[in-house]
């Protein structure tokens, strides 16, 4: 299997243009003499010491490089080159190595929140082929993390349905036809219960502004990103403010599909003319705020049982648009 996972125009995980900020903060330092022609800059350690992700790490250093300033260090080594600079001359003291500058953290989200993200879309890319054991070691060291924050990820991921733990073996379920309709035949019978759980006690009024954000999706050309929350407004906000917290584990427990469908939507946002669920949802939300519990109930159940068809053409459309890179902490089970 050839392996590049590219992102139809994502959003940058850190939001706003972080990367920018890093390379700014990076070439300031090049062009002051702190870091030194000649150093070698690894995505890791800049990530460590910005505390930030990977990817806008990356994203920094080849900006870095399209200036002029490094360059890659070459096909069988890792990292770029400082190529800016003049090395210390006779007498001079030599830069601090990178590794003993100063941290600058330029988030103040805690560290699992900040790669959980594309740790999601990295197993939802690939549980469309396969089943994946998931290294938590090797998945710190490529986010620049540590073990601990590695592991508080899948813990969460698992808590969500999306892995699972065999022996001491973290790995993520192939999402193949049979799991599919076995997780949406579970969320039908716990979510009619968490809706008729919810429904007494959840404002009316941010009922009301739920049908007015569908509305609007409807009447426009909502991104994938929009209709990622939407889906989380009913399913999430709403479902899992039942009172019931075995209830609501339960529910959170088989929405590993509603997690996968964060990237999915972000290559399949044009996949119907008008996204189903959308009125579907509307339908749903007004049956909730007439008081008409049971036929919302029934109506809930119904949506997941055709969401469950459409699931399985979503997974055939990524499964056909996306090719994978190969990720250090994720391997193919066989």
């Amino acid at each position: 299997m050839n392996q590049s996972a590219p992102t139809p125009a994502a959003a940058e995980p850190e939001g706003g243009h972080l990367y920018r900020r890093v390379a700014g903060l990076l070439a300031e330092e090049i062009a002051q003499g702190r870091i030194a022609g000649g150093t070698r800059l690894y995505e890791s350690r800049v990530a460590a010491r910005f505390s930030i992700s990977r990817t806008p790490a990356r994203q920094a250093l080849e900006l870095l490089a399209r200036k002029g300033l490094v360059r890659a260090a070459g096909a069988r080594a890792r990292g770029y080159v400082v190529i800016a600079g003049a090395p210390p001359g006779p007498g001079e003291r030599p830069p601090a190595p990178v590794s003993s500058l100063p941290e600058v953290p330029l988030s103040s989200r805690p560290a699992w929140e900040r790669i959980y993200g594309e740790v999601v879309d990295a197993i939802a890319s690939r549980i469309v082929f396969s089943s994946w054991w998931i290294n938590e070691t090797a998945l710190g060291q490529h986010y620049g993390v540590s073990r601990t924050v590695a592991r508080e990820v899948l813990a969460r991921l698992q808590a969500q349905g999306l892995v699972t733990v065999e022996g001491k073996r973290w790995t993520a379920p192939q999402l193949t036809e049979r799991r599919v309709a076995e997780l949406y035949d579970m969320r039908a019978i716990l979510e009619s219960a968490a809706l008729r759980e919810a429904a007494p006690a959840f404002s009316t009024a941010r009922l009301g502004e739920m049908c007015a954000n569908l509305e609007a999706a409807l009447a426009g050309e909502p991104s994938g990103e929009e209709l990622d929350r939407l889906e989380g407004e009913l399913h999430v906000e709403f479902l899992l403010s039942c009172p019931n917290r075995m209830l609501r584990r339960a529910v959170s427990q088989h929405q590993a599909l509603l997690l996968a469908h964060r990237f999915f939507y972000r290559w399949t946002a044009r996949l119907f003319e008008v996204e189903p669920f959308l009125t579907e949802h509307l339908s749903i939300l007004r049956a909730v705020i007439d008081g008409r519990i049971d036929a919302a109930a029934e109506e809930i159940a119904a949506h997941l049982m055709a969401s469950k068809r459409r699931a399985m053409r979503r997974i055939d459309e990524v499964r056909a648009l996306v090719r994978l890179e190969e990720l250090g902490y994720l391997k193919p089970l066989r």
